[in-house]
């Protein structure tokens, strides 16, 4: 799974839409569906804010192998 479908996929399960999580990093709904298509990534700050927000892990965002995230 690539960055942008964890991203939507952490989205989706708390149950927010792409407006709510623009709004709270304060930035346009268009730069939320561009990380989740994966036509461009979040920089390293709304990275966190991501995780924080989401209530995940950085590593649970970046990493695609679960086996790697238990090590």
């Amino acid at each position: 799974m690539a960055l942008g479908e964890r991203l939507k996929a952490s989205r989706v399960n708390k149950g927010y839409s792409q407006g709510d999580v623009a709004d709270h990093l304060n930035i346009s709904r268009q730069s939320i569906s561009k990380w989740e298509n994966g036509n461009s990534y979040p920089d390293l700050d709304n990275l966190v804010k991501l995780s924080t927000y989401y209530e995940v892990s950085i590593d649970e965002l970046l990493k695609e192998n679960q086996e790697l995230k238990k090590k």
